[in-house]
């Protein structure tokens, strides 16, 4: 069972509803062989060989750069990132064409919030990041929650000792990035503790073509972003009853200006206060032989604030004019809220080996939240006070997986069932002849499961083939509403999804002169039912179960330690979504005008190329300089359903080019980083049609120091 120091990174769990470890090695003797493997069966390399459809990026290869999980993530295989704008703007992570809250977030195992697109993972520093695995259909019975759409786990770089880990970035648009811990471990005691922190800002002041009125340039200059967040910790390790237990108190807080893109949008924001608790139990060997226990409790408290309070709006000239409705400038409401959202959060994990060739696991995810939403302005005009009918909301998945090996490990199972448990308690926001709404209470419950096997005919070769019939519960947002433009939602059924992979992995060291190979490829099959989509109305909007989706594709992915100097990688991937409904919802058997087609904002092709190249001894004897290049590539595609292929809502086919260098020495202890991203400034779009940033400069500053505790 892992024992590390998460400082930073679970204030994230809440935001979401709304360097490697040494090993026990010095620096002088880490292993260095390529771009990002090593010599041996890392817990990365038994990752990618487990029946589950599964990318595994360690994130040590990425330390030395100022670069985000996102930009990250865009190089994976069968991963796609849709954003709308630099640091801090709303992004969306799809795996294998099913976006959004279908993937789950995990850190270090702990399920997250489903991504509302207000704040993200994307705020987390890479520093402190070990790796990031990517499930790409089944996800592990160790995981709670209820993912559908594949998974992405982000494991925190465990700062085992004293530690001094100092990074700076700077980069175009105003963008600066900071990022510090400091930990101190006393050996005779087994005891540590430790601060960390990271700061986040961005102007993303660049200049755009509006998308929706020809030879219109717009200057982004109401979307700067800021964030930042101080944690606390301690722990104890070795005791006779656990071997660590844990504490740590986080505080986060950011803001967000609100661009406009179809209307000049120069005062609406988003701000967000959280604080933290976490303990954290591990013990191996707990009362049995071969049970392993870990359990974690999380108390998030959260308040979020959207103003938007206008009395005067401006069109892009500068001139001014009206606001729309009643005031603000986006919805024609006011808004000038205080929500709070108070949560706890139980998981915990039991893993009993009864012999070496086969295991149960028990996972257990419990989550209790508390809405209270309270926004004046809005109120007012209303005409009721919104947070006068607070909601709950009680969510429990729990999973029995068993695992098991046979012929010496060339046959590995993993399958399991989980039972999806909910209660709402939700007060609807209509209101009938001025009276007051009764309180509602939804609850039910789902079985699903999971079945996945891996063959390894010949060593270094693997067969790979996964299936479930899983379910995503609707979150808070969906079922809450935010009290003003959104309604509660309390029919909402949980969307249902069967997922199918099948896969080839030849993962080999030595092979034919190469220090290391890696190919894979593998076909994926969806199918999504009882789609939770956010359908306008007149005064609100609401979240209803709408359409049925199928997915179909491949991916292909081929890495490669050429030589000791050469590192080179390529992916492919190709998928199609189509729209299965027949007959709309709620109709006397209309007909679906879109069945068959596909589903819009989808690219159906794209890809990933990148080379490395190392050497030696510039300057110092010590020194070691990289340089990379890389390019992305990704087919044209329709924002708008395709009618006819001579619609214009269509984005069209586009490569970007990243170049750059990293310049390390005194044994990776201090790294310079620099790269352009988007070399040729070439005109960027994503989600419906919204300008990215053009060319852009990035530099990083890293320094390391650290003492290893005695063994």
């Amino acid at each position: 069972m892992r024992r590390r120091m998460v400082f930073l990174v679970l204030v994230l769990t809440s935001l979401q509803s709304m360097a490697q470890p040494q090993d026990g090695k010095s620096i002088e003797e880490k292993d260095d062989i390529g771009a990002i493997t090593v010599e041996d069966e890392s817990e990365a390399r038994d990752l990618a060989h487990t029946p589950m459809a599964v990318s595994v990026i360690e994130a040590e290869h990425f330390h030395g750069r100022n670069i985000s999980l996102n930009e990250i993530l865009k190089r994976v295989a069968g991963v796609r990132l849709a954003q709308e704008g630099g640091l801090g703007s709303r992004s969306t992570i799809a795996i294998h064409g099913l976006e959004g809250k279908r993937v789950k977030i995990f850190i270090d195992g702990i399920p997250l919030n489903s991504p509302d697109g207000t704040f993200g993972i994307n705020d987390l520093p890479i520093q402190l990041i070990e790796r990031i695995e990517i499930y790409k259909g089944v996800v592990p019975g160790r995981f709670g929650g209820d993912a559908l759409g594949g998974a992405i786990n982000v494991v925190i770089r465990e700062f085992h000792g004293s530690w001094v880990d100092l990074n700076l970035s700077q980069g175009s648009f105003d963008t600066q990035r900071a990022t510090g811990v400091l930990t101190k471990y006393w050996d005779e005691h087994k005891a540590e503790v430790g601060i960390g922190g990271f700061y986040n800002q961005a102007a993303n002041d660049y200049v755009m073509n509006s998308p929706y009125v020809d030879g219109l340039k717009i200057r982004r200059d109401h979307d700067a972003f800021d964030s930042f967040a101080l944690a606390i910790g301690g722990k104890l390790e070795d005791r006779p009853w656990f071997d660590k237990i844990g504490f740590e108190l986080v505080r986060y807080a950011s803001e967000k200006e609100l661009q406009g893109i179809q209307t000049n949008i120069q005062q609406a924001k988003y701000q967000s206060e959280v604080d933290l608790l976490l303990l954290v139990y591990e013990k191996d060997q707990f009362l049995l032989d071969g049970l392993d226990v870990e359990y974690h409790f999380l108390r998030p408290e959260l308040t979020l604030n959207f103003i938007d309070k206008a009395s005067e709006c401006f069109n892009f000239d500068g001139s001014a004019r009206p606001c729309p409705g009643a005031g603000g400038e986006v919805s024609g409401i006011p808004h000038d809220s205080d929500d709070q959202l108070n949560e706890m959060r139980h998981d915990l994990n039991a893993h009993y080996r009864f012999n070496g060739n086969h295991a149960l696991n028990y996972h257990l995810y419990s989550q209790f939240s508390e809405y209270k939403p309270h926004d004046p302005l809005a109120s007012a005009e209303l005409g009721y006070e919104i947070g006068a009918f607070p909601s709950e909301r009680r969510n429990t998945v729990s999973t029995v997986s068993y695992e098991s090996s046979f012929v010496e490990g060339q046959i590995v199972n993993d399958i399991g069932v989980k039972h999806y448990d909910y209660d709402y308690e939700i007060t609807p926001q209509e209101r009938a002849l001025g009276g007051t709404p009764e309180q509602a209470n939804v609850s039910g419950s789902e079985v699903g499961w999971y079945a996945s096997i891996r063959y390894s005919p010949r060593k270094d070769l693997y067969l790979k083939a996964s299936y479930e019939h899983a379910f995503r519960l609707p979150d808070n947002d969906e079922i809450f509403g935010n009290g003003s433009t959104i309604s509660t939602s309390a029919g909402l059924l949980p969307e249902e999804g069967r997922n199918l992979n099948l896969g080839v992995l030849f993962d080999s060291f030595g092979f034919h002169g190469m220090p290391w190979l890696k190919a894979e490829a593998t076909y994926f099959h969806r199918d999504l039912q009882n789609m939770i989509k956010l359908v306008p109305a007149s005064q609100s909007a609401r979240y209803q179960n709408l359409g049925e989706i199928s997915v179909d594709g491949f991916e292909f992915e081929i890495k490669a330690d050429i030589n000791d100097a050469w590192y080179a990688y390529a992916n492919y991937t190709k998928q199609e979504l189509k729209d299965e409904q027949k007959i709309l919802t709620g109709t006397n058997a209309t007909p679906n005008p879109t069945y068959g087609l596909n589903v819009p904002n989808v690219p159906k092709q794209f890809a990933n190329i990148g080379v490395e190249y190392k050497t030696y001894g510039l300057f110092r004897a010590d020194a070691m300089m990289k340089y990379f290049w890389e390019t992305s590539w990704m087919d044209e595609y329709f924002y708008g359903w395709e009618f006819s292929r001579l619609q214009n809502r269509r984005i069209e086919a586009q490569t970007t080019h990243t170049a750059g260098f990293e310049y390390s020495f005194q044994d990776d202890q201090v790294i310079i980083g620099f790269e352009v991203r988007n070399l040729t400034d070439e005109d960027i779009t994503d989600v419906f049609n919204h300008p990215l940033p053009g060319r852009s400069w990035h530099l990083n500053l890293r320094y390391t120091w650290f003492s290893q505790p005695a063994r």
